[in-house]
């Protein structure tokens, strides 16, 4: 029986992906990271997690850089991100048959408590904020011991690979969501326990 979702934010809960492409190309113009005619971002979208960043070839140093940037924007750009279609239907429902349900993010707790006030979808027991790309495993599994719960009664909830390899570091099962950034194809060859191809699918995991 799962007691608990805990759900990725940008691309998972918050519609981020038009903000992110235009900031990535804002971003790069100002920190030289690649030559114009390399970024294209639908190919990036099909690809894991692990090899966007390794074809980037930029240093560790710049891409903290560019994270610290990005994550700067997107906190004073909130108001214009919105919830996706569906899914504050989905979460009240969830929240009414007393799912515990929580958020990983490498956004702000700040950040993310104000777009779930304006977005109206404060159903979330807890934010964790994880400062690290691929940090989120270790966040996860300290969670679930904290929450007194098994990890099979837990289902983390993302929209890139990372996030599989997150839930599998963590000993979880993962659902992998279509809305978000990485596309179908590339979610499925990391093997999900499950994919979702719109929010109402979530329900499916309770039973």
């Amino acid at each position: 029986m799962i007691k608990a979702l805990i759900f990725d934010f940008d691309g998972t809960i918050a519609d981020t992906l038009p903000f992110a492409v235009n900031t990535a190309i804002e971003l790069n113009r100002e920190l030289k990271l690649l030559e114009e005619d390399k970024i294209d971002i639908e190919k990036f979208r099909g690809m894991s997690s692990e090899d966007f960043y390794k074809s980037l070839g930029i240093s560790k140093f710049k891409l903290f850089i560019y994270t610290f940037k990005f994550l700067n924007r997107l906190n004073k750009n909130i108001e214009g991100l919105v919830t996706f279609d569906g899914l504050p239907e989905v979460l009240k429902t969830l929240k009414d048959k007393e799912i515990i349900l929580g958020i990983v993010t490498s956004n702000t707790v700040g950040m993310v408590n104000k777009f779930i006030k304006d977005d109206q979808i404060e159903y979330f027991d807890f934010i964790k904020q994880c400062r690290f790309v691929f940090g989120k495993g270790r966040k996860i599994k300290r969670i679930v011991r904290k929450l007194g719960i098994k990890n099979d009664e837990v289902i983390y909830i993302g929209d890139e690979t990372r996030d599989i390899k997150a839930a599998r570091d963590a000993g979880v099962k993962v659902a992998s969501v279509t809305w978000g950034y990485n596309v179908e194809n590339v979610l499925s060859e990391a093997k999900p326990d499950y994919i979702l191809r719109r929010p109402q699918d979530i329900l499916t995991l309770i039973g």
